[in-house]
């Protein structure tokens, strides 16, 4: 019994996603990128890449007081996601 409840503890932990980014929807007149990258560059950021995620986000690599980071952007206000530090 002690057997089966580790082996499912173990499969439902590896079956969870790593980093869940967030998604977005794209807007018909999304807001323009450079006013992110800007957002982040305004605090101290340096913009290392920049992308466009799978789930529609503007996704921006950087780096802020010597930490590299990925800054996530929704392209309907602007507004920042979700930051992860790496």
């Amino acid at each position: 019994m002690m057997k089966k409840l580790l082996l499912t503890a173990l499969l439902s932990t590896l079956a969870a996603p790593v980093l869940a980014e967030p998604a977005c929807t794209m807007p018909d007149a999304p807001k323009p990128v450079w006013e992110s990258l800007k957002a982040f560059e305004d605090e101290g950021g340096k913009v290392i890449a920049f992308k466009i995620n799978d789930g529609a986000c503007y996704e921006i690599y950087g780096s802020l007081n010597d930490t590299n980071m990925e800054v996530f952007y929704d392209p309907n206000t602007g507004e920042e996601l979700d930051r992860i530090n790496q």
